[in-house]
C-alpha cells in the first residue's frame, strides 16, 4: 500500500512538472529545418523512427561543483589539480556547471527534440566515503532525483552510468582503488545505494565507461587519473577487478531489484577498429585481428563467455585467472552490448625484436604513411566512418548477434577552440563526421544485419574532456566559458540531428528486433 501510494505520488509530481515544461520550453529557430544538409542517404525515415537517438554527457566532464553539497574529491579532481596533467592545468572543478544549470540543459534537449540522454552519477557525491558502512549523502542523492524527475517531466529517458572514470580519490588512498579486489564489494554496496534511490526513473543503467581509458591509460601508462605506472600488471589487474565489481553489481540488481523495477544493465566498452597497415600481408591482417581481440574482446569475452580470449591468456602473462565461480558470475551479465566508437588506427605485425608478449605493432599510418582519415582537433582521432561499420559487424559475428547500443560517438573539430563564435557554430566539420558516421551505422543495420537498438552523441555540450582540457570541444552546443553564465549555443550539427535524427527516434528504447533480443538473451545473457 505505501509503494503504491509512493509510486501514485512520483506520477503525480512528474505529470505536474511536464505541464510546466510545455509553457518553458525555449524555441529552436524554424528557419534553419529548410536549409540544413539531407538526412544520409542509408538512413530512410522508417529506420530513424526504430532506433532511439540521443546525447551524452558524463558527471565529472558536465557537473562542476566539485566540493559543494557534500561531495568528496574524485581521482579526476585529485589528478587535473595537479599542475602539468592536464592541457592549460584546465580541471573540471566548474566543467559547465550542469550541477547549477541542469533545468536549463533539459529545456535545451527539449527543444532540440532530444529523448534519449546517457548521463553518469558521480560516486564521491553519492557515497563521499566511497565504500562499505559509509553513509550516503542526502545531498547529492537529491540533486540526481531532481535531476531525474526533471528528465521524466519532460519526456527524456535516461540511460545512466554508474562510473564513468571518476572514483572518490578516498578508495585510491585507502587501498589503491582498481587494484585492489576489496574495490568490487565497495562498488556493489554503492550500487546498491543507487539502484534503491534511482530505480523508479532509470529503466537502463551502465556499470562503469570504457575500462581500457580507466586500466591502460589511469594503472598503465599513468596518462590518466589516478596516474598510476604499472604497466600490463596495473592494467590487467584493474580490468580484473573493475569485471568483478561489475558482475556482483549486476548479480545484485537481478537478484533484489530487476523483478519490480524492470531494468537492465550492461557496461560500455570501447575501441578503435584495426586496420591492417599492409591489407595485402597476412601477418597484419592477422594481427589486426587480435588486436580487436586485446581491445574488445578483452572486455567483452568475460561478459559475454565468461572468461579472456584465449590468445591473452596463452600469452600475457600479468593477465589474472578468473576461478570457476567467477567465470559464472561472469557470463551472461550483460543485457546489451553497449560501445563507443570514434576512430580507425592502423595494425601490423610486431617488430624484430619485439617481446614475446607483444602480438602487433599500433600506428597512425600506414606502409605507405597515410593516415586514416582526416585530421580531429585530438592526436588519435581520424575521421574514419566505414570503422564503425567494420566494428559493429566485428562485435555481431563474434558474439551471435547481440542487441548493440552505440552509447559515443563524435569528434573534436579542428581549432575549433580559437575560433569565432559565429563561425565555431557553423561546424559543418562536425556535422560531416555524423553524417558520414550515421550512414555506415545505417547501413550495418539494413545491409550486414547488425541488430542495433540506440545510438548516442558524443557530447551534448563542450566539457572537460580529461587531460585535452576545454581545449578539445566535442559538443553539439557550444559553451560560451568567457560569459558569466555560461551560455549555451547549439551549433549546427545540433540543429541537423535533431532535424533528421531525434525528432525521428521512438519514445522508449527497444530492441530493433524484439524476437532476435529475446533469443539473444535467452542464449547468451541468462539471468542468474
Amino acid at each position: 500500500m505505501i509503494l503504491a501510494l509512493a509510486g501514485g505520488l512520483i506520477l503525480v509530481a512528474l505529470a505536474l512538472l511536464f505541464t510546466a515544461y510545455q509553457a518553458a520550453v525555449p524555441k529552436v529557430d524554424p528557419r534553419l529545418s529548410n536549409s540544413l544538409p539531407d538526412a544520409p542517404e542509408g538512413c530512410s525515415a522508417g529506420l530513424r523512427s526504430k532506433i532511439a537517438w540521443g546525447v551524452a554527457t558524463s558527471a565529472y566532464q558536465v557537473e562542476g561543483g566539485w566540493n559543494e553539497g557534500g561531495r568528496s574529491p574524485s581521482i579526476w579532481d585529485t589528478f587535473s589539480q595537479t599542475p602539468g596533467n592536464v592541457f592549460g592545468n584546465h580541471t573540471g572543478n566548474l566543467a559547465a556547471d550542469h550541477y547549477h544549470l541542469y533545468k536549463q540543459d533539459i529545456k535545451l534537449m527539449v527543444a532540440l527534440g532530444v529523448k534519449h540522454y546517457r548521463l553518469s552519477l558521480s560516486w564521491s557525491r553519492i557515497l563521499p566515503g566511497g565504500g562499505r558502512g559509509t553513509q550516503p549523502n542526502p545531498v547529492g542523492l537529491r540533486f540526481y532525483k531532481n535531476l531525474l524527475q526533471e528528465l521524466h517531466a519532460a519526456g527524456i529517458t535516461p540511460v545512466v552510468t554508474l562510473c564513468h572514470m571518476d572514483l572518490p580519490q578516498v578508495l585510491q588512498d585507502t587501498y589503491g582503488g582498481f587494484l585492489d579486489h576489496q574495490l568490487s564489494d565497495d562498488f556493489a554496496y554503492y550500487a546498491d545505494i543507487v539502484f534503491e534511490h534511482f530505480g523508479p526513473y532509470v529503466k537502463h543503467w551502465l556499470t562503469f565507461n570504457e575500462p581500457m581509458s580507466i586500466c591502460q591509460l589511469g594503472y598503465g601508462v599513468g596518462i590518466y587519473a589516478p596516474g598510476i605506472e604499472r604497466g600490463s600488471y596495473g592494467h590487467y589487474r584493474c580490468g580484473h577487478t573493475l569485471l568483478l565489481a561489475h558482475a556482483k553489481a549486476v548479480q545484485l540488481y537481478r537478484l533484489k531489484y530487476q523483478q519490480s523495477q524492470g531494468g537492465r544493465v550492461s557496461m560500455v566498452l570501447s575501441a578503435h577498429w584495426g586496420l591492417p597497415k599492409d591489407p595485402k600481408s597476412k601477418q597484419d591482417v592477422n594481427a589486426s585481428e587480435v588486436y580487436m581481440q586485446f581491445q574488445l574482446g578483452w572486455m567483452a569475452d568475460p561478459l559475454l563467455f565468461g572468461d579472456y580470449p584465449e590468445v591473452m591468456r596463452l600469452s600475457q602473462k600479468n593477465l589474472p585467472r578468473f576461478k570457476e565461480s567467477e567465470r559464472k558470475l561472469l557470463a551472461g551479465s550483460v543485457d546489451f552490448f553497449a560501445v563507443n566508437y570514434y576512430t580507425s588506427h592502423f595494425v601490423s605485425k610486431p617488430p624484430m625484436g619485439a617481446p614475446a608478449d607483444q602480438l602487433y605493432e599500433e600506428s597512425l599510418t600506414d606502409a605507405s604513411g597515410q593516415y586514416p582519415g582526416e585530421f580531429t582537433d585530438t592526436f588519435w582521432q581520424f575521421v574514419a566512418p566505414d570503422g564503425l561499420r567494420s566494428t559493429l559487424n566485428w562485435i555481431s559475428e563474434r558474439y551471435r548477434r547481440p542487441e548493440i547500443w552505440v552509447t559515443e560517438n563524435g569528434v573534436a573539430s579542428q581549432g575549433e577552440a580559437t575560433r569565432s563564435r559565429r563561425d565555431l557554430l557553423r561546424d559543418i566539420n562536425r556535422l560531416d563526421f555524423y553524417r558520414d558516421h550515421l550512414d555506415s551505422l545505417c547501413t550495418a543495420v539494413t545491409k550486414d544485419n547488425v541488430n542495433l537498438a540506440a545510438y548516442f552523441a558524443w557530447t551534448l555540450m563542450d566539457n572537460f574532456e580529461w587531460t585535452d582540457g576545454y581545449r578539445a570541444r566535442y559538443g553539439i552546443v557550444h559553451v560560451d566559458r568567457g560569459s558569466p553564465k555560461l551560455t549555451r549555443y547549439p551549433k549546427l550539427s545540433a540543429y541537423w540531428l535533431s532535424h533528421h535524427f531525434f525528432r525521428y527516434a521512438p519514445d522508449s528504447i527497444a530492441c530493433l528486433e524484439i524476437r532476435s533480443c529475446r533469443s539473444t538473451r535467452q542464449s547468451l545473457l541468462p539471468v542468474r
